[in-house]
């Protein structure tokens, strides 16, 4: 895939989520459904994820989230934490996102079903599950390979380190529910 092909996949892919999604995304939110499109259902969208305050993050996502909005493909609207504390952003179907979804239709067909079992899995989650689930399957991943293989139990201590705002407890049951949906591969489970 040449690189404007693959941002143009970016786009539609962005844009086809927010479409899908019975909820409104955040950005953190769409930025954690792109790494896990990526790193667990082999979407070649060719972010390079690292691990940052909020997970697992690619300053990409943000900008080709801000070119679909600057081809109104997508539209934000800026909301207010509950408390006060700060803002975010949801993001809604834009004026020309039925146009991008046409255009980029064929890129997008075999995927189609990945995409829905993405939205099905997480699109109802809040950015704070979806940032401690992405962070879960970035340290899994940064697991592989290990002899022996690394316990759920310390797969959750190494995610309270990362995410210590979660409880041990907390983490596990994440851990199990991304173990039955299949999605780990490093843990000994």
């Amino acid at each position: 895939m040449s690189t404007q092909d693959r941002w143009w996949f970016r786009i539609g892919v962005l844009t086809d989520l927010v479409a899908r999604s019975r909820t409104k995304l955040g950005r953190t939110a769409l930025m954690k459904l792109a790494f896990l499109l990526q790193t667990v259902e082999g979407l070649p969208l060719g972010y390079n994820f690292r691990l940052y305050t909020y997970g697992p993050f690619d300053e990409d996502v943000l900008n080709d989230l801000g070119q679909a909005e600057c081809m109104q493909a997508v539209v934000s609207t800026m909301i207010p934490f509950s408390g006060g504390e700060g803002y975010g952003y949801e993001f809604s179907p834009g004026p020309s996102g039925g146009q991008v979804r046409i255009l980029l239709a064929e890129a997008i067909k075999p995927y189609e079903g990945k995409l829905d079992q993405m939205i099905e899995r997480f699109g109802n989650r809040s950015a704070a599950d979806l940032e401690l689930l992405s962070t879960i399957v970035y340290a899994d991943r940064d697991c592989q390979g290990r002899t022996p293989p690394v316990s759920p139990d310390e797969l959750a201590r190494q995610v309270q380190e990362i995410k210590p705002r979660f409880s041990v407890e907390y983490i596990k049951q994440n851990i199990e529910e991304l173990n039955q949906m299949g999605l780990l591969s490093a843990a000994h489970i």
